[in-house]
Formats: C-alpha cells, structure tokens, sequence
C-alpha cells in the first residue's frame, strides 16, 4: 500500500516521464519515417499535380523506349542526341499522360477494346500503322491489312520458329506493344480534340469567307523603305512605353528557373609531336603494305576503317573522289600515300580488279532447321531439286521460309557485294554473284541454310577491291595532360570569378560571360554534349567555380556559377533591349509613313523615286499566303492587299519590316468549285487541330510540375 502510495504521489512526475518517453518514440519514428520519406521524394524524377514517378518506374518506360529505338533504327549503340531525344520523349508522355487521365476519366472518354481492334485490323486503320512500311504492300505502296494480320499471327506464335527466328519476333512483339500504346494514346487525344472543337463549329458565312480568302489572289506592284533608313539615335522609347509593352508582352517573358554561368571553353587538339609522331608511323605502315601477304589483316589492325573484301564499282565509292582518281589510274597492287588531309592520313593499295555485274536481284528463303545437319542438307537439297525442275519459287518460299522475307514473296532485292557481306556473310556474297540469272543454289549462313535466285544481273563494269588504310591524328595522353594542366593552373591561380574575368583573356583563353542555362539544356553556347556541365550549375552554389574540368565536344571547359534567376517572369530591365527595339521600329514606320504622306505622292514611281529604289512586284497573293515572296510575314499587308480596289494606289503601310506602297495590278479569281459541306468540314478540321493544341499547352501551363530530372542526368 505504502508503494502505491507514493507512485499517486508522484503520478504528475509519472506522467511527465511516461509522456516524455512516447513523446520521444513518437518522434523517433516520426523521424525515421521521415528520412525515408525525404529518400523516397529524392527518388522522385517528376511530380505532376502531386501524383510523384520515381526514377525506377522512370528508367523503365527510358529502358523500354531505347529498346524500340534500337530495334527500328537498327543499332546497338543509340548516339547522345537519341538518348536525349528518347529521355524528352518521356517526360512528355508521362507528363501528358498524369494531366490528362484525370480529365479522360471524368469525361467517361476510353478506348474500348473493339476500338483497338477496328484500329489494328478492322475499317479503320490507326495512321500509326498505315504510316509503317512494314505493313505496306510492296506491290502498290499501299497499306495492307493482311501483312498486319499476318504480322500478329506470327508474334503470337513465337514457339512455332526457330530459335534464330525467335528473337527477332521477339523484338516485334515488343515494337507492337509500343504501337499499340501510341494507337491508344492517339484516340483519346483525338477524341478529347472532337469534344472541344464541338463548341466551335463553322457556319455558312465561315465557308464563303474561307472560299473568298483562298479562291481570289492578287498580283502587286510595290515598294518599301526599310525602317533601318532612320538612325536609332533620332528615335526614343520612354519607360512608360517599355512598362505598357511590357505589361503587354508579359506571358512571352516567362521563363524556367535559369542559372547564369561563365565559362572557358578550350580546344583539345593535337600537337606536333602528335603530327610528326603519326607521320612517321604510316611510313612504317607503307612499308609493311608493300611486303605483307596479308593485307586484310594488316588493314583491319592498323586502320580506322575494317578491310571489306568485296569488289565496288566507282559509284559504290560515292563521293570518296580521292579513292575514285585513285582507281582509276593506279594498276593492281599500285598503292598510294600516306596522303595527309582534313587531319587524317591514309594509304590506298588496289588489291584486285575484274569485270562484273556490279549487283544482282535476289530471291531468298530461310529453312526451317532439321534434327541433323544432313538432314537439314537433305531437305535443302530436295527443294533445290523442285525447283531446278520448274517450281516456282515464290509459292515455294510461302510454304517453306521461316523469315520475315515471306511477307515479300522472298524478295531480298538489288544487292551489291559490299551489301551482301555486311548483310549476310561472305559466302551468301560468293554464292550469290557467281550464280548466273536464272539460277538457285544452296547457301549456309548464321541463320541456318537457304535456297537463293538470281533473277537479273546488271551489265558487268569495271570493279575494285581496295585497302584503305586511315589513321587521324589525335591529341596523345601527353598533349592532353599538357593543356589540362595548363587551363588547370590558370583556375588554381584564378579562383574567384572576378580573377577569371579580369586575367582569361591576357592567358590565352576565350571567355564567355554571363551564359544562361536551363535545367533541361543539353548544350551550353555552340557547345553539344554538355549536360554534366548543365548539371554541375544547376547543384552548385553562386561565385563556386567548378572543382573539376569538364570534357564536352572535344574541349575542355570550366564554369563558374554566377548565381540563379528563379522562376517567373523575366525583369523589365532584362527585356528592355528587346522591347526598346520593337518600340523604335514602330516609331520609326509612323514618321517614315507620316513624311511620305505629307509629300502628296500620286504614283508608285514617284514614290520609289523618293525612297530611291525600283519597283518590284509579286503574284498569287491571298489571305492564306503566310509568307510574301521577296516580302516575308506582313499580315497586316496580306489584309490590306485583299481589300483593295484594282489599279489604286494605297497610302503607306507601317509592316513589320519597313513601310510598303502597293497598287493590286491583277487580281485572278481561281475557277474551283464551291462545296460549302467541304469547306465547312475543313474548317472544323483546322480548328479542331488548333483547338486540341491550345487545350493541351494551357492545360500543361496551369499544372503543377516539379521536373528533378537534373538530379539524375
């Protein structure tokens, strides 16, 4: 009793203790689940109205697309300017996609999946197919739903091929998925656009003033005078012009958070050494190219470019006019060089020569393998025997081929030498040139054996097997540590911005100053490929001069961080420039067209006297003419020229570009007939176009985006 006594007593003490103690568990997990919610927000490579994609399910869709790219273009290796197209790709989707599947949904808009059949094989095809050449018919150049049906039976069914075949299939199943994503996202666009241009729509006196517009052109004569005839010192804008321009103007200054940088931008280039040094190398090579009996192998470990052993004729070497002279002057196993030109020295040796058809048109089909290779042999040679007794190979390579050639009746095409071993392998090459017209044969590739036709031949002509050997000459590590280490020393003893600006010049070094940046930049000034120095500006502080020297488009470069302009509007004082020179144009066109007013001028040559230039004319000018020729954007001229009486001298007209005089001196009315429904439609058409896109940009203006892709590239 006594201890519970004094545990009541001591209640409020107990109470502070126990409080204090779940106060600090709370907090401690409070904490601790805060620190995993500030890493999951870092993971975060885009938030669009609150809705966060982290950077997992980000690289995926990147992943994804890559794969696409690689399969259509038909590389392994995707350049910089494709990952960065790839990567704006993305952001755009995922963007348009989180803003827009709210809006699709309270509208009840879907894309059922009869929609997507009718789309992909039914009446009405998605352009996304009928604009692939995959599904095209060879025959007409026309789209062919059968080639699609084809296409997916042949996807669907990936066990039924061989293993070779498999995974090219593969790589078509995964390019459909992609279209298919694309057919999706285009219909609900296409229907969000139909619903708002519903509101719009054109009416009777629309269509006859849209045929008017584009049916009547006009033929002038005119002069102008430039408004550079003035001098800008005689003009002036006053601040409270600049403010009311600029109050007006005020939505073209927005502009994304921007970090100011300086930088010095230094050329890695070779030194002599680097010359003499690769000179006396392809000496030493010319030597070797004289004696060896190997020159394939010899081309292929000391060249640039890999041996091809294949004959060209003089057009298979293009433009090449060093190689084409070279040929044909030069006797078999003549070699020239080293020749030094456009940084890169070279030696040619003529291998070989013949007289030979330069290509030939091939029939192709790939054979299903067999348990055994002479059972494989066995079944070509079969084929091969139906068809030396007058099958017809097409029907053959439509029960027989495995490859995509069946779409094609086997119609592999023109090929050259070069085509065929790059394509294929050598002996597909040698099989396929020696064949005379008519022929088949049985060759054996990577893929497995196939049965080739030469259908046609061309004439035989002059052909070339040549060695070209290329070495250009490139900075050595020495030279490069040398002008790393001399830019390097000059940051060392230049380490505050003001030092830069102030000692670049008198160092050699070309400085640009104040360079504006954005974080989606992939380029700074003319310089490609500097995203890590865009990177590098948008994480590090102001007057931090970076503490490494970046490699972009073969130079070295240094920035230095001269602080950031938020997000926003641009200042008054940073647009005054711009604002300032359109105010002064526009003073300067009312004085020109007040002084040519008051000189009471009655004609055209009078007035191109008092200009002091001749005349000039232009025809088939009507409302639609976005640019006049000789002329350019005037649409206040386009209006004007519409509305003027035949052989009447206007008064001067202030354009964009100078002050103009005209007369209409023809005016043709185009003989095409009037379909109001037609016109209306097209007119809703455009609209609707006009329409969708408005709604789109104004919808992606007003959300709420935090774009963290800096962060991670």
């Amino acid at each position: 009793m006594a201890t519970l006594e004094k545990i009541r007593n001591k209640a409020g003490l107990l109470v502070g203790i126990v409080g204090l103690a779940l106060f600090a568990f709370i907090i401690g997990d409070l904490l601790n689940s805060g620190s995993s919610i500030l890493n999951k927000n870092q993971n975060n490579v885009l938030v669009v109205n609150g809705e966060a994609v982290d950077y997992q399910e980000y690289m995926s869709l990147e992943n994804e697309l890559t794969e696409v790219y690689k399969i259509q273009s038909g590389s392994s290796n995707l350049s910089e300017a494709y990952v960065n197209q790839i990567r704006q790709v993305i952001y755009d989707d995922v963007v348009m996609e989180k803003i827009m599947a709210p809006r699709y949904e309270d509208l009840g808009i879907e894309v059922t999946a009869e929609e997507m059949l009718d789309m992909t094989e039914g009446e009405n095809i998605s352009p996304v197919l009928l604009q692939l050449p995959l599904f095209q018919n060879q025959q007409t150049g026309q789209f062919d739903r059968n080639q699609v049906i084809n296409f997916l039976n042949q996807i669907k069914n990936i066990d039924m091929y061989p293993a070779t075949a498999q995974a090219q299939l593969s790589q078509y199943r995964l390019l459909w998925l992609f279209w298919e994503k694309n057919i999706k996202r285009n219909r609900l666009s296409e229907k969000y656009t139909n619903l708002l241009s519903k509101a719009i729509t054109a009416n009777s006196l629309d269509a006859k003033d849209e045929f008017a517009n584009s049916s009547v052109s006009s033929d002038i004569a005119f002069v102008m005078e430039s408004f550079a005839s003035l001098n800008d010192t005689t003009i002036t804008a006053s601040n409270a012009e600049l403010e009311k321009l600029y109050n007006e103007r005020k939505e073209m200054f927005r502009q994304s958070e921007t970090t100011v940088i300086d930088y010095i931008a230094f050329d890695i280039t070779p030194s002599q050494d680097d010359y003499d040094k690769v000179s006396k190398e392809m000496d030493g090579i010319r030597a070797e190219v004289e004696t060896t009996d190997n020159i394939a192998s010899l081309t292929n470990e000391k060249s640039e470019r890999k041996y091809i052993n294949a004959f060209f004729s003089v057009a298979g070497f293009g433009t090449d006019e060093d190689i084409t002279k070279f040929v044909a002057e030069a006797k078999v196993g003549d070699i020239e060089g080293p020749v030094f030109k456009d940084n890169t020295y070279r030696i040619l040796k003529l291998v070989d020569k013949t007289e030979a058809a330069d290509s030939v048109n091939v029939l192709e089909m790939l054979l299903a393998p067999r348990a055994t290779e002479s059972e494989s042999r066995a079944y070509a040679d079969s084929l091969l025997q139906v068809i030396k007794n007058g099958g017809d190979f097409k029907e053959l390579v439509k029960q027989y081929s495995v490859d995509q050639l069946v779409e094609k009746d086997g119609e592999l095409g023109w090929i050259t030498e070069s085509g065929a071993l790059q394509g294929i392998n050598e002996e597909f090459k040698n099989t396929v040139f020696s064949l005379p017209a008519g022929q088949s044969a049985i060759v054996k590739s990577n893929f497995g054996l196939h049965i080739v036709k030469v259908t046609e031949k061309t004439k035989p002509v002059a052909k070339y097997k040549i060695a070209d050997i290329v070495y250009t000459v490139t900075p050595s590590s020495a030279t490069r540590s040398q002008l790393y280490n001399h830019l390097n020393q000059f940051i060392v003893k230049n380490n505050s911005i003001e030092l830069i600006e102030a000692n670049a010049k008198d160092a050699g070094f070309d400085l640009v100053t104040n360079a504006r940046v954005v974080s989606t930049d992939q380029t700074v000034g003319t310089i490609t490929g500097a995203r890590q120095v865009v990177r590098w500006a948008f994480n590090s502080k102001k007057g931090q001069i970076a503490d490494e020297i970046f490699e972009c488009d073969g130079k070295f470069i240094v920035a230095a961080n001269k602080g950031k302009l938020p997000e926003g509007y641009q200042s008054l004082i940073a647009v005054t420039p711009q604002l300032k020179a359109e105010i002064i144009a526009q003073k300067k066109g009312e004085k020109i067209a007040a002084d040519l007013k008051a000189k009471n001028l009655t004609s055209l040559s009078s007035y191109a006297e008092t200009i002091g230039v001749l005349p000039d004319t232009v025809r088939y000018i009507n409302m639609a003419t976005s640019r006049i020729t000789k002329i350019g954007s005037e649409p206040k001229l386009n209006a004007l020229i519409a509305a003027a009486p035949l052989n009447t001298l206007s008064e001067p007209v202030v354009g964009n570009n100078g002050v103009y005089v005209f007369e209409v001196i023809n005016r043709t009315n185009e003989d095409f007939t009037y379909d109001e429904k037609q016109t209306i439609n097209m007119i809703n058409a455009n609209n609707a176009y006009k329409i969708g896109g408005l709604a789109f940009r104004n919808i992606q203006q007003k959300a709420k985006i935090v774009d963290n892709r800096i962060r991670f590239y």
